[in-house]
């Protein structure tokens, strides 16, 4: 008879106290940052000026990040100001995405022109988190999204205009439209695709005229389509079925148009006895 034995050790849970030593003064970063994890899971606001302490002073990217997370986790307010100097200043590309992230759970007016700056960030990852951040916080952002509108950088155009599709504000339907002349395809993907989102029909005519144009883009002219189809208006139903007719062959094109005709007509659609006014009897 053969009896096994499991040599292996259970790890006794740190307490609090343990935990913030370890953070403090372990010389090894992977105690630290783990230190730092834990700390934000356990939901002690207690853990809030040694995090921060961290965040400015520690020399690994890896216990800095964990502390962004952390403080992000805690959602103490007090942790705005030095997350906000993280994602302007660390050299580590981690932690001012970490920062980012933390911010927008953070939320507040203070917080959306740092991350709108970092729209502008040198690392593509760093804005698309910027972005997310801002959507997460809403409408407080839509103001200085549209400002945004303006930037001479392209990534910022497409950034901030899926982010005010995603927000849902109405008084973005306007700009958003003046996006669908920008010279870059990408951002007018953006454009048409988040006129959908605003669901406002002030967006139908625009539009249209996008996907009557068989010079502009063929993904752009689908997403007009696709977002012709989310708005549910009647004035779109001839131009949809002109394009779908003009086809020789359905293409990506002529497959989201007809998509897009179905669900107008269905949305639309109206029983005999509700269009002539007279009920049928059963």
């Amino acid at each position: 008879m053969t009896i096994s034995v499991n040599s292996r050790k259970k790890q006794a849970k740190k307490s609090f106290d343990e935990l913030l030593n370890d953070l403090r003064t372990s010389n090894s970063e992977k105690v630290r940052y783990n230190a730092a994890r834990v700390l934000g899971e356990m939901g002690d606001a207690s853990a809030v000026e040694p995090l921060i302490d961290v965040l400015k002073n520690d020399r690994n990217g890896s216990v800095r990040l964990y502390a962004a997370r952390a403080l992000g986790e805690l959602g103490e307010v007090s942790a705005t100001t030095p997350l906000i100097e993280s994602l302007r200043e660390d050299r580590n590309v981690d932690v001012r995405v970490r920062a980012a992230r933390a911010l927008g759970r953070l939320g507040g007016r203070e917080v959306v022109e740092p991350l709108v700056e970092a729209l502008n960030d040198e690392n593509p990852q760093v804005c698309i988190t910027a972005t997310d951040a801002l959507i997460e916080i809403g409408d407080v952002a839509t103001d200085a999204l549209i400002e945004s509108l303006d930037s001479e950088k392209v990534n910022v155009r497409c950034d901030a205009t899926r982010a005010l599709g995603e927000i849902g504000n109405p008084k973005a339907v306007d700009y958003i439209i003046k996006m669908l002349k920008d010279e870059w395809v990408n951002v007018r993907i953006y454009a048409v695709t988040s006129l959908g989102k605003l669901n406002d029909t002030k967006a139908v005519p625009s539009l249209i005229e996008v996907m009557r144009n068989e010079k502009e883009n063929d993904l752009v002219r689908a997403g007009a389509a696709a977002a012709l189809g989310v708005l549910r208006d009647q004035r779109a139903l001839l131009p949809l079925r002109e394009l779908i007719v003009k086809a020789e062959e359905l293409g990506e094109l002529e497959d989201t148009a007809l998509k897009s005709f179905k669900k107008i007509m269905a949305a639309n659609w109206k029983p005999v006895n509700e269009v002539s006014g007279k009920k049928v009897s059963v």
